[in-house]
């Protein structure tokens, strides 16, 4: 008899709230990419949010300033389109033509990374731009977690079905991806906290000093660099 597949790809635990929407990625991270769009697009423009989860990162840009199109797999409300990124359908309103498309704490979850980065391409103008972010498996907490336990942080057994964490992104592989998918002027930074509190924190903060001391620990452009984030150019 055939092994059932267990699906995957349930949310990561709520983390905070926007709005009354919960979030469930790492705590900075919609702030940071807030800072980002609004880099790359400082008059305002239309923004395709693929992988919305609850919307709460929709709800930031929107009060930005900017025209947002949410999408998930799983919508939680009916202003998120539905929309699978690993067989993607385009309606009317998903298709275009957008200023930039959005994908945070996203393309780990999905089964080919590189087909959902050409689908994306394939929306956008030469010119428009490109955000995207996944944990950043070349962080020296997430460095040791891969030496002690064989999995970087965020992933392993527990994360695999749930939150549905199945494919690992280190940076250069993240931005090679990119840049064959058709965009260039890429740019790597890292933002984003753990989510740790009370003594698990603390512990956290020691391992990082002495992780600094050897020198494995990098600054991070916005918060503790536990995320990896890329913004491109389509050419």
């Amino acid at each position: 008899m055939a092994e059932v597949e267990q699906k995957s790809g349930r949310r990561t635990a709520a983390h905070g709230f926007y709005e009354g929407h919960s979030v469930h990625a790492a705590p900075g991270v919609h702030e940071y990419a807030v800072e980002l769009v609004r880099a790359a697009l400082p008059g305002g423009g239309r923004v395709l949010e693929v992988g919305a989860g609850c919307g709460a990162l929709a709800l930031r840009l929107r009060h930005a300033g900017f025209d947002v199109v949410p999408t998930d797999l799983d919508p939680p409300h009916d202003w998120i389109h539905r929309l699978d990124l690993d067989d993607p359908e385009w309606t009317d309103e998903t298709r275009g033509p957008f200023d930039m498309v959005v994908c945070v704490e996203t393309l780990e979850h999905v089964e080919n990374p590189r087909q959902v980065l050409r689908s994306i391409r394939s929306l956008l103008r030469p010119g428009d731009k490109l955000l995207v972010s996944t944990p950043n498996v070349t962080h020296p907490h997430s460095r040791l977690k891969m030496f002690l336990r064989g999995a970087p942080f965020i992933f392993g057994p527990r994360h695999y079905h749930e939150p549905g964490h199945i494919t690992i992104l280190p940076d250069w592989m993240l931005t090679e991806h990119v840049r064959l998918a058709g965009f260039d002027r890429i740019e790597v930074t890292r933002g984003g906290d753990t989510f740790y509190t009370g003594a698990t924190r603390l512990a956290y903060r020691v391992e990082m000093a002495l992780l600094g001391l050897i020198g494995l620990r990098k600054r991070a452009q916005h918060g503790e660099g536990i995320c990896t984030f890329v913004t491109a150019v389509a050419v």
